[in-house]
Protein backbone atom coordinates (compact mmCIF):
# COMPACT_ATOMS: atom_id res chain seq x y z
CA UNK A 1 0.00 0.00 0.00
CA UNK A 2 1.23 3.60 -1.09
CA UNK A 3 1.40 5.59 2.18
CA UNK A 4 0.72 9.04 -0.21
CA UNK A 5 -1.76 7.64 -2.82
CA UNK A 6 -3.38 4.44 -0.37
CA UNK A 7 -3.10 2.69 -3.27
CA UNK A 8 -1.05 -0.69 -3.62
CA UNK A 9 2.16 -0.48 -5.68
CA UNK A 10 2.28 -3.22 -8.22
CA UNK A 11 5.40 -5.30 -9.64
CA UNK A 12 8.36 -6.55 -7.91
CA UNK A 13 9.51 -5.74 -4.55
CA UNK A 14 12.53 -3.23 -6.42
CA UNK A 15 9.69 -1.84 -8.53
CA UNK A 16 7.82 -0.74 -5.52
CA UNK A 17 9.85 0.65 -3.31
CA UNK A 18 11.11 3.13 -6.50
CA UNK A 19 7.74 3.82 -7.08
CA UNK A 20 7.20 4.47 -2.78
CA UNK A 21 10.28 6.80 -2.65
CA UNK A 22 9.09 8.49 -6.36
CA UNK A 23 5.41 9.41 -5.19
CA UNK A 24 7.21 10.68 -1.55
CA UNK A 25 9.55 13.20 -3.24
CA UNK A 26 6.82 14.56 -6.39
CA UNK A 27 4.92 16.95 -4.15
CA UNK A 28 8.78 18.10 -3.04
CA UNK A 29 10.16 18.09 -6.66
CA UNK A 30 7.16 19.28 -8.37
CA UNK A 31 6.45 22.69 -6.03
CA UNK A 32 10.04 24.22 -7.10
CA UNK A 33 8.84 25.34 -10.28
CA UNK A 34 9.59 25.11 -13.67
CA UNK A 35 12.24 28.26 -13.01
CA UNK A 36 14.21 26.64 -10.26
CA UNK A 37 14.19 23.67 -11.91
CA UNK A 38 15.26 24.48 -15.43
CA UNK A 39 18.32 26.12 -13.87
CA UNK A 40 19.35 23.30 -10.94
CA UNK A 41 19.19 20.92 -14.30
CA UNK A 42 20.77 23.28 -16.62
CA UNK A 43 23.82 23.84 -13.68
CA UNK A 44 24.04 19.82 -13.53
CA UNK A 45 24.01 19.15 -17.65
CA UNK A 46 26.68 22.14 -17.52
CA UNK A 47 29.44 19.81 -15.85
CA UNK A 48 28.37 17.12 -18.24
CA UNK A 49 30.68 16.17 -21.11
CA UNK A 50 28.00 15.85 -24.07
CA UNK A 51 27.85 15.71 -27.92
CA UNK A 52 27.05 19.40 -29.59
CA UNK A 53 23.23 18.28 -30.56
CA UNK A 54 22.59 16.73 -26.69
CA UNK A 55 23.58 20.39 -25.55
CA UNK A 56 21.56 22.24 -27.87
CA UNK A 57 18.60 20.02 -27.77
CA UNK A 58 18.95 20.46 -23.87
CA UNK A 59 18.83 23.77 -23.71
CA UNK A 60 16.07 24.36 -26.09
CA UNK A 61 13.70 21.94 -23.89
CA UNK A 62 15.05 23.68 -20.26
CA UNK A 63 14.87 27.52 -22.26
CA UNK A 64 11.17 26.40 -22.91
CA UNK A 65 9.96 24.96 -19.64
CA UNK A 66 11.04 28.15 -18.08
CA UNK A 67 8.44 29.38 -20.14
CA UNK A 68 5.79 27.19 -18.71
CA UNK A 69 5.97 28.98 -15.39
CA UNK A 70 3.34 31.63 -16.13
CA UNK A 71 0.23 31.97 -14.50
CA UNK A 72 -2.80 32.71 -16.12
CA UNK A 73 -5.62 34.86 -14.51
CA UNK A 74 -8.86 33.84 -15.56
CA UNK A 75 -12.23 35.77 -15.79
CA UNK A 76 -14.60 35.33 -12.48
CA UNK A 77 -16.75 37.42 -10.25
CA UNK A 78 -15.59 40.28 -7.98
CA UNK A 79 -13.92 39.05 -5.17
CA UNK A 80 -12.98 35.92 -6.76
CA UNK A 81 -9.57 35.44 -8.34
CA UNK A 82 -9.26 32.28 -10.60
CA UNK A 83 -5.76 31.16 -11.96
CA UNK A 84 -5.11 28.64 -14.50
CA UNK A 85 -1.21 26.95 -14.32
CA UNK A 86 0.48 23.93 -15.10
CA UNK A 87 1.62 21.10 -12.86
CA UNK A 88 3.38 17.76 -13.38
CA UNK A 89 2.15 14.57 -13.75
CA UNK A 90 3.50 12.26 -11.18
CA UNK A 91 5.88 9.58 -12.05
CA UNK A 92 7.17 8.81 -14.87
CA UNK A 93 9.00 6.26 -17.17
CA UNK A 94 11.41 6.67 -19.66
CA UNK A 95 12.38 3.57 -21.02
CA UNK A 96 14.52 3.05 -24.40
CA UNK A 97 14.54 -0.23 -26.68
CA UNK A 98 17.63 -1.31 -28.61
CA UNK A 99 16.60 1.09 -31.51
CA UNK A 100 17.40 3.65 -28.71
CA UNK A 101 19.57 6.92 -29.34
CA UNK A 102 21.09 8.67 -26.04
CA UNK A 103 20.59 12.44 -27.73
CA UNK A 104 16.72 11.35 -28.22
CA UNK A 105 16.96 9.54 -24.10
CA UNK A 106 18.30 12.31 -22.59
CA UNK A 107 15.32 14.27 -24.24
CA UNK A 108 13.04 12.48 -22.49
CA UNK A 109 14.69 11.97 -19.34
CA UNK A 110 15.38 16.16 -19.06
CA UNK A 111 11.48 17.10 -20.48
CA UNK A 112 10.10 14.60 -17.45
CA UNK A 113 12.07 16.19 -15.13
CA UNK A 114 12.08 19.78 -15.62
CA UNK A 115 8.15 19.09 -16.21
CA UNK A 116 7.79 17.97 -12.27
CA UNK A 117 7.56 14.85 -12.83
CA UNK A 118 9.87 11.81 -10.54
CA UNK A 119 11.63 9.56 -12.72
CA UNK A 120 12.01 6.10 -13.15
CA UNK A 121 14.55 5.26 -16.22
CA UNK A 122 15.35 2.23 -18.31
CA UNK A 123 18.04 1.58 -20.98
CA UNK A 124 18.80 -2.20 -21.16
CA UNK A 125 20.88 -1.74 -24.46
CA UNK A 126 22.67 0.66 -22.53
CA UNK A 127 22.69 -0.26 -19.08
CA UNK A 128 26.03 1.56 -18.00
CA UNK A 129 25.62 4.40 -19.86
CA UNK A 130 22.30 5.13 -18.32
CA UNK A 131 23.33 4.36 -14.77
CA UNK A 132 26.61 6.71 -15.30
CA UNK A 133 23.86 9.86 -16.54
CA UNK A 134 22.04 9.08 -13.12
CA UNK A 135 24.80 8.85 -11.00
CA UNK A 136 25.88 12.12 -12.72
CA UNK A 137 22.80 13.78 -11.84
CA UNK A 138 22.42 12.89 -8.78
CA UNK A 139 25.95 14.27 -7.69
CA UNK A 140 24.72 17.76 -9.47
CA UNK A 141 21.92 17.55 -6.98
CA UNK A 142 19.13 15.85 -8.40
CA UNK A 143 17.45 13.46 -5.49
CA UNK A 144 17.94 9.57 -5.64
CA UNK A 145 14.09 9.65 -5.00
CA UNK A 146 13.27 11.97 -7.90
CA UNK A 147 15.59 10.14 -10.49
CA UNK A 148 16.00 6.75 -10.56
CA UNK A 149 17.53 4.02 -12.48
CA UNK A 150 15.70 0.56 -12.81
CA UNK A 151 17.25 -1.48 -15.67
CA UNK A 152 14.97 -4.52 -15.13
CA UNK A 153 12.01 -2.23 -16.34
CA UNK A 154 10.66 -3.60 -20.00
CA UNK A 155 7.34 -3.48 -21.46
CA UNK A 156 5.91 -5.90 -19.62
CA UNK A 157 6.49 -4.77 -16.66
CA UNK A 158 5.77 -0.89 -17.36
CA UNK A 159 2.31 -2.90 -18.26
CA UNK A 160 2.21 -3.83 -14.76
CA UNK A 161 2.95 -0.72 -12.65
CA UNK A 162 -0.17 0.95 -11.46
CA UNK A 163 0.85 4.16 -9.91
CA UNK A 164 2.69 5.73 -12.99
CA UNK A 165 1.18 8.60 -14.71
CA UNK A 166 3.19 9.00 -17.78
CA UNK A 167 5.84 6.62 -19.89
CA UNK A 168 7.94 8.30 -22.63
CA UNK A 169 9.72 5.60 -24.43
CA UNK A 170 11.95 5.64 -27.19
CA UNK A 171 11.14 3.47 -29.64
CA UNK A 172 10.12 2.35 -33.02
CA UNK A 173 6.80 2.40 -34.88
CA UNK A 174 6.09 -0.59 -34.16
CA UNK A 175 7.27 -1.15 -30.53
CA UNK A 176 4.82 1.78 -29.95
CA UNK A 177 1.95 -0.06 -31.05
CA UNK A 178 2.98 -3.12 -28.31
CA UNK A 179 3.27 -0.63 -25.71
CA UNK A 180 0.38 1.17 -26.20
CA UNK A 181 -1.64 -2.54 -26.36
CA UNK A 182 -0.40 -3.56 -23.23
CA UNK A 183 -0.79 0.52 -21.39
CA UNK A 184 -4.14 0.02 -22.59
CA UNK A 185 -4.55 -3.38 -21.00
CA UNK A 186 -3.22 -2.28 -17.36
CA UNK A 187 -4.99 -2.14 -14.34
CA UNK A 188 -4.85 1.58 -12.35
CA UNK A 189 -4.82 5.19 -13.58
CA UNK A 190 -4.87 5.94 -17.36
CA UNK A 191 -1.25 6.83 -18.64
CA UNK A 192 -0.30 9.19 -21.24
CA UNK A 193 1.77 7.94 -23.73
CA UNK A 194 4.65 10.78 -24.87
CA UNK A 195 6.78 8.70 -27.26
CA UNK A 196 9.92 9.44 -29.85
CA UNK A 197 9.74 7.56 -32.62
CA UNK A 198 12.60 9.32 -34.45
CA UNK A 199 15.75 8.79 -32.27
CA UNK A 200 18.02 10.51 -34.61
CA UNK A 201 16.11 13.53 -35.32
CA UNK A 202 14.01 13.93 -32.31
CA UNK A 203 10.79 15.21 -34.36
CA UNK A 204 8.83 14.91 -31.60
CA UNK A 205 11.02 16.34 -28.96
CA UNK A 206 10.90 19.42 -31.24
CA UNK A 207 7.35 20.16 -31.72
CA UNK A 208 6.16 22.89 -29.30
CA UNK A 209 3.55 21.22 -27.64
CA UNK A 210 5.54 17.91 -26.87
CA UNK A 211 6.56 19.51 -23.42
CA UNK A 212 2.96 20.03 -22.79
CA UNK A 213 2.45 16.58 -22.81
CA UNK A 214 4.47 15.81 -19.32
CA UNK A 215 1.85 18.15 -17.41
CA UNK A 216 -1.58 19.04 -16.24
CA UNK A 217 -3.54 21.76 -15.99
CA UNK A 218 -4.69 22.83 -12.86
CA UNK A 219 -6.49 25.84 -11.32
CA UNK A 220 -7.29 27.24 -8.30
CA UNK A 221 -9.73 30.17 -6.81
CA UNK A 222 -8.75 32.34 -4.12
CA UNK A 223 -11.58 34.47 -2.04
CA UNK A 224 -9.77 37.69 -2.36
CA UNK A 225 -12.99 39.43 -0.09
CA UNK A 226 -11.96 36.62 2.66
CA UNK A 227 -8.45 37.17 2.40
CA UNK A 228 -8.07 40.88 2.82
CA UNK A 229 -11.39 42.64 1.81
CA UNK A 230 -12.74 44.44 -1.21
CA UNK A 231 -13.03 48.07 0.08
CA UNK A 232 -15.87 48.56 -2.74
CA UNK A 233 -17.72 45.67 -1.51
CA UNK A 234 -17.20 46.61 2.23
CA UNK A 235 -18.59 49.95 1.51
CA UNK A 236 -21.94 49.23 -0.39
CA UNK A 237 -21.97 46.64 2.57
CA UNK A 238 -22.24 49.91 4.90
CA UNK A 239 -25.00 52.22 3.06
Amino acid sequence: MNPVTGHSVTGDSNTGQALTSALAAWENWNSLGFKTRSERLSAALSKQTLPREAQKLLQLLLERAARLEKIHELPGPTGECNELYLNGRGVAVVHGTDQSHQVAFLGQLITALVCGNCVLVSLPSQTDWCESICKQLHAAGISQAVLQHHPALNTYSLSQLEEISLVAPVCTEEELITLNRQLAERNGLLVQLIPETDPIGCTHLLQPDHMLRFVTEKTRSINTTAVGGNATLLELGNG
